[in-house]
């Protein structure tokens, strides 16, 4: 064949280059976006301090009229002046004795439960250990205050009754605490309650609920200028077309 017959090289259309990027179906990770999490600015110490202090007063105060509550509901105790034998328990099983106990528990575990989840929706910037610190000595200053505040409803009377009584004469003893171990009640209820919330809170910092998981509400308002991730059940888009072949002559 003449080499001028032979046919003239075909020339085909340049392969298009790719970027050799790995690809994300389910949207990239933090590290390939080139975004890092802002870090979030910590409490002061006088921050923390002041919450405790805070909520430690607040529950000292409370005990005040839970101790009016707990001396009006507990029963009061009958006693008699045995003379020689000075003032005796005036029943030969007295529940009355044990009761104002029973019932300084009671109010005192309700109360925790009731004040712990007060706090923790009204202090909800302050979620963490300060929180749990505050009720924990708040727990235990109104328990005290309580006691003491309940204690003192009758007792000038009944200081005056044991002066001036004569053998034989009976009185109703005001309401007292005997197992001081229900001091520990208040602080004890409020100590778990607010435990178990910080455990069910899906924010890792406490500070506002209804987070995703994993992720803080500051965390999301500061990634919101980052690229949107594709939805995760979208079919991924198909590759381009490769470039028509010229025609043969």
């Amino acid at each position: 064949m003449n080499p001028s017959q032979e046919p003239a090289p075909q020339h085909y259309g340049q392969v298009p280059q790719y970027d050799a990027q790995p690809t994300y179906p389910f949207g990239p990770p933090p590290e390939a976006m080139d975004w890092e999490q802002p870090s979030r600015r910590r409490r002061t110490l006088r921050r923390t301090v002041s919450v405790v202090a805070l909520v430690t007063a607040g529950l000292a105060v409370a005990g005040a009229p839970l101790g009016l509550l707990w001396s009006w509901i507990a029963p009061s105790v009958p006693v008699i002046n045995a003379g020689q034998n000075g003032i005796v328990v005036n029943d030969p099983s007295p529940e009355e004795y044990i009761a104002a106990d029973a019932w300084f528990t009671l109010l005192g575990f309700g109360f925790g439960l009731i004040a712990a989840v007060l706090i923790w929706l009204l202090l909800r910037r302050d979620r963490g250990p300060a929180l749990v610190l505050g009720v924990t000595f708040g727990g235990l200053a109104c328990a005290l205050v309580a006691w003491q505040v309940g204690r003192l409803v009758g007792l000038s009377a009944w200081n005056e009754w044991q002066d001036t009584s004569a053998a034989g004469d009976t009185y109703a003893r005001p309401p007292d605490l005997h197992a001081h171990g229900a001091l520990l009640v208040v602080a004890f209820a409020a100590v778990i309650v607010t435990t178990l919330l910080a455990g069910w809170s899906n924010d890792p910092d406490l500070d506002l609920p209804g987070a995703k998981p994993g992720y803080g509400h500051d965390l999301t308002d500061a990634s919101s200028d980052s690229p949107a991730e594709p939805d995760p059940t979208a079919v991924p888009a198909p590759p381009a077309p490769w470039p028509a072949d010229p025609p043969r002559g």
